[in-house]
């Protein structure tokens, strides 16, 4: 490992050898003298190299030792990849268990879970017309969970024109297109102890499942002398067909209910709907896309390392295949793959994310759980590291002088390219919630400064082919 870095220090020794601004004079001795020091020792004189796309850089040529320390990186990193998708894996399949012993079709309404731990306190099939209060039809219902907790569900399944009457729900109900427009409010209020302060009201379209949550001291002193807290809902259509909904309500009768509302990392409100939603919900889709993509980029990572290693041992190789080989992998593995890291994390540990939903029936998931243990810290770290390991593929050209300008240039490209290899990762930090990130106001003031820079060298990059464009006019 020394002697490879070592050579890699050589190699990237004429990096800093022509950052000299040149104003500054030196005689040919002093510069035969550095350029023997630092390897170059055919001429007293360092020829001037062509660039590459007028950056500045040109390609690094990459020796037997310092390419085994990449093939290094890149074994370690495809090890916790493995243990990472293995992860990504397992809890894919408990939420799947969890949807099948708990939203099986007998347990199901309308495209809505009803399970084990949730009981149906009320239940109105109705058809409305036309957007006004008097044409309304209450829906009184009583809940006992503590706090009060529950879900309403409000789904418009047939409508009609005319003094025709909409069809009758269809069993077991599917959403139907044409219905996912239709527009509606709600209304609902306390009855019992009566209601203090504004009304609740929501608004909405198509089939939504919605989420109530009464913290009040009206409602902790109702439940201890009655046991039972009673509510009034009404629903208002906006168009003026005749159109048939669904209305029924489900109040959650877990027995750890207060270990759930209490969990520092977890929203109970909305991880209850969000898992009544099953495999709508957007944090189970990227889920699944992340344990999909994340054992094909372990096959990617695989290929990558085989063939570098192949070229490693054929002498008469070409000198820029491994450059080619890093910069795929670049594009095909290290990018999405961070991509992967943070849906996976938003998914899992997010306040709303499947590890909060199976709290619902497991308390074993509501406790305090990080996202950055031993093996995720290696993991990420890996992926980092292997997707800034793209700038050492470049170096500075080699100049009889630079000047300051130059100088400045180089270094502020490094940084953009740096920030660029590890945008996705840092939009995500700069995206998390205290769910995920222990002190995430640190993180968010730690993280802005590359945020930042990455997605200006993007807006950069995407300029570029506009300014060609314009010269070329202009030409």
């Amino acid at each position: 490992m020394k002697g490879a870095w070592k050579e890699m220090q050589q190699q990237a020794g004429a990096e800093g050898l022509p950052l000299v601004p040149g104003s500054r004079k030196t005689s040919g001795t002093n510069s035969s003298s550095r350029a023997t020091d630092k390897g170059f020792q055919n001429s007293s004189v360092i020829d001037e190299e062509s660039d590459v796309w007028d950056t500045g850089f040109t390609l690094r040529e990459f020796g037997p030792k310092a390419i085994r320390v990449w093939l290094a990186l890149q074994i370690v990193s495809l090890f916790f990849q493995f243990c990472l998708w293995s992860e990504v894996s397992d809890h894919l399949a408990t939420y799947e268990g969890a949807i099948a012993a708990e939203c099986s079709p007998e347990r199901s309404r309308h495209g809505v879970c009803s399970g084990s731990t949730w009981s149906v306190v009320a239940w109105e099939d109705v058809v409305l017309q036309g957007p006004n209060w008097s044409n309304t039809q209450p829906v009184s219902f009583a809940t006992t969970s503590s706090p009060p907790t529950f879900l309403l569900v409000v789904d418009p399944v047939s409508k009609a024109k005319g003094d025709l009457e909409p069809a009758a729900a269809p069993l077991p109900a599917e959403q139907v297109d044409e219905l996912l427009d239709v527009r509606w409010n709600l209304e609902v209020t306390r009855t019992n102890p009566p209601h203090v302060g504004p009304t609740l009201k929501r608004s909405g379209s198509g089939q939504q499942a919605l989420t109530f949550e009464d913290l009040s001291v009206e409602a902790q002193q109702a439940m201890a002398t009655s046991g039972r807290v009673e509510w009034r809902a009404k629903l208002q259509p906006h168009r003026s067909l005749k159109t048939r909904y669904v209305i029924y309500v489900e109040d959650a009768s877990t027995p750890h209910l207060a270990q759930i509302t209490s969990s520092p990392q977890c929203a109970f409100g909305r991880s209850w709907k969000a898992f009544n939603q099953q495999h709508q919900g957007h944090n189970h889709r990227a889920l699944a896309w992340s344990g999909f993509l994340l054992g094909w980029f372990l096959v990617i990572g695989g290929i990558a390392v085989f063939l570098v290693y192949r070229e490693l041992a054929t002498p008469t190789s070409s000198q820029y295949r491994f450059h080619l080989v890093v910069l795929a992998k670049f594009l095909l593995q290290d990018v999405p793959q961070q991509i992967c890291i943070v849906l996976y994390v938003f998914g899992w540990y997010e306040a709303s994310g499947l590890r909060c939903q199976l709290c619902l029936f497991n308390p074993e998931h509501c406790g305090a759980e990080s996202p950055y243990h031993a093996a995720n810290a290696v993991a990420f770290t890996c992926t980092l590291l292997s997707s800034m390991a793209n700038q050492l593929l470049v170096r500075p050209v080699y100049k009889r002088s630079y000047t300051e300008d130059d100088y400045c240039m180089q270094e502020s490209m490094r940084i953009c390219g740096l920030c660029v290899s590890v945008l996705p990762f840092t939009t995500g930090i700069m995206w998390a919630s205290r769910s995920v990130l222990p002190v995430p106001m640190f993180f968010h003031f730690v993280f802005a400064v590359p945020f930042f820079i990455g997605w200006v060298g993007i807006a950069g990059l995407l300029c570029v082919p506009v300014m060609v464009c314009c010269d070329e006019v202009c030409d």
